[in-house]
């Protein structure tokens, strides 16, 4: 319902002040604060029929109002802000304990990163426009260079004391994947360095970034190195770090076939972890390939274990790999008989100087693993539990997928190694927030934040006596199960 003071003159020449309403094209006078004569007395009628309004509006709330445009003609509107957002993810840092290790700037950065990831500079601008808070330019410079990585290290520990209380974490599991982060810059500098790029960024430098999660999906601990790091050998150093950090006796890690070499095996076996990993069955020696098609049967859920070697089949997966080498063999064959100095690197093309030939034996040899997939364990479980938990490696990918789409961790605008690994920090701990809110509401962080930014406060100012209002639109039942589900 929208309120409007109006004035008009009586019969007997005073100025009577009113509170009206006006609906189709009808005035609805809702209540008389009597008349007068003299500047002072009808401006005295005014604020009493202003008082009279707010009263009404903290009875209704402001965007309750049916006739909005009318009340605000004795108002200014300001703009509004994001004050609920910032308070629900304030709690959720709080509740983490990260205000131990971090001070006000970084907690309102990460907060900024999960809401709207954008640069600092405009993270600053965003968090003053919308949450009223303050940060100078060069108090971010100033701190953004100086990285402490015993900070990280106590973020970790906090971190895991969550996972132990929310999700039962006992360090019985992990999942571990790298991925790269380019910079916006095409000049390699001291730490970020050209490599093999995961974001088919190969001009321009980047770090490798390596993440530890639960079985759930949420991150505990992450690394990064220069860009130029072969990511097989960031397995040991990230899992012996996590081990001597906890104080962990025994731990056994999942991963992908990228990790997989003999010095990590004997590596993992000296620190005493315990390993899931793919294998490549396309690399395996002749003989052991044949001793595990020997009696294997191609049908959906069988599998078979050679020492430490998991083969199982699926036929969704064999009509993929049949595609896949389908295609390939097409592009291989476009190119037959032309010149090797011609010639892409193809997978299924035997390059010679003035010929170029199929490589048949190779395709013979994948068309025998059609639809096969190969775990390595040395773990004494069934062949169906090592498979199930090697699938988990999702979960990885799907935290990668928030920091790099949601959050937006990727492109990097800084050069010095302390600001890009205090960046990352903030991008990691926004991350563990995200992965923590989605699986305690079992809904996308996307979905999460609509609902946060749904709820807003509307900065209103009186026109009369120049006070300055803030009125909070209604919270949705979304949100209100948000906060019985988060906190």
């Amino acid at each position: 319902m929208g309120y409007k003071i109006r004035t008009s003159k009586t019969g007997s020449g005073k100025i009577e002040v009113q509170i009206v309403q006006y609906h189709k094209r009808k005035t609805i006078v809702f209540k008389h604060f009597g008349s007068g004569t003299t500047e002072i007395e009808i401006q005295h009628l005014k604020e009493v029929a202003q008082k009279w309004i707010e009263k009404e509006l903290n009875t209704y709330g402001l965007f309750s109002l049916n006739e909005g445009n009318a009340f605000l003609e004795n108002y200014n509107y300001l703009g509004f802000k994001y004050f609920y957002a910032y308070e629900f993810l304030e709690k959720i840092f709080y509740k983490f304990n990260f205000h131990k290790s971090l001070n006000e700037l970084f907690k309102d950065l990460v907060i900024s990163r999960i809401l709207e990831p954008n640069s600092k500079r405009e993270s600053l601008n965003f968090l003053n426009e919308f949450m009223d808070k303050d940060h100078s330019l060069d108090s971010l410079y100033k701190q953004i260079v100086k990285y402490d990585e015993s900070k990280k290290q106590n973020l970790e520990k906090q971190i895991v004391e969550i996972a132990k209380d929310e999700f039962g974490f006992d360090f019985s599991f992990v999942l571990y994947d790298v991925t790269t982060l380019y910079f916006e810059s095409f000049e390699d500098y001291e730490f970020q360095k050209s490599g093999y790029s995961k974001d088919h960024k190969a001009n321009q430098p980047q770090v490798v970034v390596g993440l530890v999660v639960t079985r759930e999906g949420l991150p505990l601990s992450y690394q990064v190195w220069k860009g130029n790091t072969f990511e097989g050998n960031t397995f040991i150093p990230i899992l012996k770090a996590f081990k001597n950090l906890h104080k962990i006796e025994k731990l056994t890690v999942v991963a992908d076939s990228a990790m997989l070499s003999k010095i990590n095996f004997k590596a993992l076996k000296e620190e005493g972890l315990n390993y899931i990993v793919g294998a490549r069955l396309g690399n395996l020696k002749q003989d052991i390939l044949e001793k595990v098609l020997k009696s294997f049967k191609m049908q959906d859920s069988y599998s078979t274990r050679v020492d430490d070697l998991i083969v199982d089949y699926s036929s969704a997966r064999y009509i993929k790999d049949l595609s896949d080498l389908e295609k390939q063999k097409k592009r291989a064959e476009k190119y037959l008989g032309e010149l090797s100095f011609r010639t892409p690197k193809l997978k299924y093309l035997k390059t010679e100087l003035f010929n170029n030939s199929l490589n048949q034996e190779l395709i013979d040899k994948h068309k025998k693993i059609l639809g096969l997939k190969g775990y390595y364990s040395d773990l004494n479980l069934s062949n169906k539990e090592i498979i199930n938990y090697y699938h988990n490696l999702y979960k990885v990918e799907h935290a990668w997928r928030i920091a790099k789409s949601d959050l937006e961790t990727r492109p990097i605008y800084h050069h010095k190694e302390g600001s890009i690994k205090n960046h990352l920090l903030i991008c990691f701990i926004a991350l563990t927030i995200s992965v923590y809110l989605e699986l305690k509401n079992k809904t996308s962080i996307t979905q999460i934040i609509s609902n946060l930014k749904s709820v807003t406060d509307a900065k209103i100012q009186n026109k009369l006596n120049g006070n300055v209002h803030y009125q909070r639109t209604e919270l949705t039942i979304a949100v209100l199960e948000m906060e019985k589900m988060s906190y």
